[in-house]
């Protein structure tokens, strides 16, 4: 709950609340693609948290990737409420960015897995290993 109430958080509004917020903001994401590397690093925690919270997630990647999609537009629509504008392109690219994130961390835990799973068979007694 923590990191999804992170991820929701407007932090933008923040910075304009907090000449200290906006200084650390301005060393964190002094770019375009920093700003892109925080919303990556930010989904990866949700995705891995809600794998870990919630383990049928891992069998129903649609469902997984639907939650990821409900919370980056949260994300965004939140911002939107205190910059009081409309959607700007750099809105879905960060909702990209997203769930790009959020897919490679469930498709790696995908190769993961199944590699473990490749390896449990590899050490499985064939017939031919019982009948010594």
């Amino acid at each position: 709950m923590l990191v999804l109430a992170l991820t929701l958080f407007p932090f933008g509004w923040l910075t304009k609340l907090s000449s200290q917020a906006n200084a650390i903001a301005d060393v964190l994401f002094p770019t375009e693609a920093a700003h892109a590397v925080g919303h990556t690093l930010i989904f990866i925690a949700l995705g891995a948290a809600l794998l870990a919270a919630f383990p049928a997630l891992r069998r129903r990647p649609p469902v997984y990737m639907a939650i990821i999609l409900s919370v980056a537009l949260g994300q965004e629509g939140f911002q939107l409420l205190y910059k009081g504008r409309g959607v700007v392109l750099n809105d879905l690219t960060d909702i990209g960015t997203d769930l790009v994130a959020a897919g490679l961390l469930v498709a790696l835990w995908y190769m993961r897995a199944n590699d473990q799973r490749l390896k449990i068979n590899d050490r499985r007694p064939t017939t031919k290993d019982l009948s010594v």
